[in-house]
């Protein structure tokens, strides 16, 4: 394993092992035929949201006659070029549609260079790679999957992001990509933020084209996404970008599919499961050094005036560590990655309430981010969900001898003195 990378397995031998797969067997689940497909909506802000079903969108949108749309988009726009009530979208059998509410300066559909005005009241197709044209604003369309067989299992996820209500532009970037999925948050205090976030989840997502994905793989695509980030020119007057990175890849160990958890910065990855929610990350932060030593208490990170302060981030002249952690996958699993525009607006038990009442891992990626904007969340909030909708049948056979065993195992992670809060210290490697 590279220096400087912290592994942590939990211990499989209180799990049933799986027979390993061939390796090409990688490869041909990921181009299996993937879950049906949804539509989503990306605005030129850099929110992000998957159309369930009907929405409106505007400068302050309203349903009529007291309705309930799954969707209400609120587009900032101090030119007043957006209507209140602009757009209406929905999907049908046909696909997704969208309709124009008698706005004030009207809407166009754009498709391979050619655009069309939509006439008022009309509800009509709207294809994938279409721009659709809301005044001085633009909404792009594109599908997306939601679920997807990687070896032994099955995965279904649900993605989210919401510029936060002091932002002109989403610093977040979300990406998922079987096998991998993650969320970097853009270091507001940096210049062009929102750009290194973009060329860290680029370079994570490249993995997704070698599967399976192993620490050293990880550690050669972060090393891509800091030259990446070091060719973004600073803006004058600012500090070089840098971002955090979060998020989790679906893999193997000696056989056993396993959460890989990776993590950089403050932004977060908690597991659902039988025994309730838990924060797997560590935040690599000033506050989380003091709750650490004993100095506050592991509540003070959302009142702290420091708590945007990082310890460790992606940025293109250092080179800080990661911590990396290997999960073997149980039925039923719900994995949480999310920027800190969730968890320092609402609380554990409240996220823990949300993953635990919505079903659906997109309805929960909504309400999540929902959730956080009205908590008075100001931040740019963004959140994949991913579950473990099924596992192969278990093969009851021992694991390789001497394929993990309790060792003596030196922390190698040389920027903070970080673990697993409330989790056996115990390490395991080959």
């Amino acid at each position: 394993m590279p220096h400087g990378t912290t592994a942590r397995l939990a211990d499989p031998r209180r799990r049933l092992s799986f027979a390993a797969a061939p390796k090409a067997s990688w490869a041909a689940a990921l181009s299996s035929p993937p879950g049906p497909a949804r539509f989503g909506l990306q605005l030129d802000d850099r929110s992000f949201l998957v159309a369930r079903g009907r929405g409106l969108i505007g400068r302050e949108p309203v349903a009529p006659n007291g309705e309930q749309p799954t969707h209400l988009v609120t587009l900032t726009d101090p030119a007043c070029s957006v209507s209140r009530t602009h757009l209406e979208f929905g999907v049908g059998n046909a696909g997704l549609w969208v309709r124009d509410c008698h706005s004030t300066n009207g809407s166009d559909i754009e498709f391979d260079g050619r655009v069309t005005p939509l006439e008022p009241g009309l509800a009509v197709p709207v294809r994938p790679a279409s721009t659709i044209h809301l005044g001085a604003r633009r909404v792009r369309v594109c599908t997306v999957e939601c679920r997807a067989v990687i070896d032994a299992v099955t995965v279904e996820w649900g993605a989210a992001s919401r510029v936060g209500c002091r932002r002109e532009r989403n610093q977040d970037t979300l990406g998922a990509h079987p096998p991998v999925f993650v969320v970097a948050d853009g270091i507001g205090s940096h210049g062009a933020g929102d750009l290194a976030s973009h060329q860290a989840v680029q370079a994570l997502l490249a993995l997704a084209a070698h599967p399976p994905v192993t620490a050293e793989m990880f550690n050669r695509a972060l090393a891509d996404a800091r030259a990446r980030i070091a060719r973004i020119p600073a803006p004058e007057g600012d500090r070089p970008p840098g971002t955090t990175i979060t998020g989790v890849i679906v893999t193997h160990f000696h056989g056993v599919p396993c959460w890989m958890v990776v993590n950089l910065g403050d932004s977060r990855t908690y597991r659902l499961d039988a025994a309730g929610l838990h924060q797997i990350s560590v935040d690599h932060s000033v506050a989380q050094k003091l709750i650490d030593s004993g100095v506050v208490s592991q509540s003070a990170p959302r009142q702290m005036p420091l708590r945007n302060m990082l310890s460790r981030a992606v940025f293109g002249e250092v080179e800080h560590s990661p911590d990396v952690w290997r999960l073997p996958i149980e039925f039923g699993d719900r994995m949480l990655v999310c920027s800190d525009g969730l968890w320092s607006a609402v609380d554990d038990s409240t996220i823990r309430q949300v993953l635990q009442t919505k079903r659906d891992p997109q309805a929960a990626a909504d309400a999540l981010v929902d959730t956080a904007t009205h908590a008075g969340g100001s931040d740019d909030v963004t959140v994949v969900v991913v579950d473990a909708a099924a596992i192969r049948p278990p093969v009851y056979s021992d694991l390789p001898t001497g394929a993990m065993k309790p060792v003596e195992f030196r922390r190698d992670s040389a920027d903070d003195d970080v673990g697993f809060p409330g989790a056996q210290r115990t390490r395991w490697h080959t």
